[in-house]
């Protein structure tokens, strides 16, 4: 597990460890946690040959949460100041930058699934991007 996530990860383990077995999700807490952030991933409008529909799901968060990412690095291109590369270390040095989705659950398999906490969890990570608090940290960043 990368150290960066480590701590966050190890956390929710010692305070919230669900009772499944290995058949649900990998209990050997020595791989990395999933998801590390996360976005609205429903009711998306898109446009396809002249016609709107509805899109769901990863497909729709993650450009998402990559469209904010790209508007940090043009803020910081713009004052010279270079991309912020790989984010993950940064976020979880500084979690105070998301929303910290504490409502909530993935019910499924059988089981109640995992619910939403304070800090990581296993449903929405560190949460939703802040976008006037992510910018602000990374401005201030050399």
């Amino acid at each position: 597990m990368p150290s960066y996530q480590s701590s966050a990860v190890k956390t929710y383990f010692a305070q919230h460890k669900p009772s499944y077995g290995s058949d649900r999700y990998n209990t050997s807490q020595m791989s990395r946690g999933y998801p590390d952030v996360s976005a609205n991933g429903v009711n998306y409008v898109v446009a396809v040959d002249g016609n709107f529909s509805y899109v769901f799901g990863t497909s729709a968060s993650t450009p998402t949460f990559g469209s904010v990412v790209t508007l940090i690095n043009s803020a910081r291109l713009a004052v010279g100041k270079s991309s912020v590369g790989f984010i993950n270390p940064t976020l979880y040095a500084h979690p105070g930058m998301m929303n910290d989705i504490t409502s909530g659950g993935n019910q499924g398999c059988g089981t109640p699934g995992f619910q939403t906490v304070k800090g990581w969890d296993p449903v929405t990570g560190l949460g939703t991007p802040n976008f006037p608090k992510m910018l602000a940290h990374w401005l201030s960043l050399p």
